[in-house]
């Protein structure tokens, strides 16, 4: 029973980060989920990832309005 609740919080914080590589949103990893504590190194990768989402969106919006003042 022990090792499926590890499984369980393993595939949560799994599913957190990837939720935060592609939602726009900022997603803030809480510091402990089922009496386990979240290492910091998840949230850092959480916060790159959100930062790489927020650069290709402004790359985006760059692009698209190079394109449009070239039509």
């Amino acid at each position: 029973m022990r090792s499926l609740m590890g499984w369980m919080f393993k595939l949560a914080v799994l599913g957190l980060i990837y939720a935060g590589m592609t939602s726009g949103v900022k997603i803030k990893l809480p510091d402990t989920v089922l009496g386990y504590k979240v290492p910091e190194s998840a949230q850092q990768w959480v916060d790159r990832n959100g930062q790489i989402t927020e650069y290709g969106r402004q790359t985006q919006a760059a692009l698209k309005s190079i394109g449009e003042s070239i039509k």
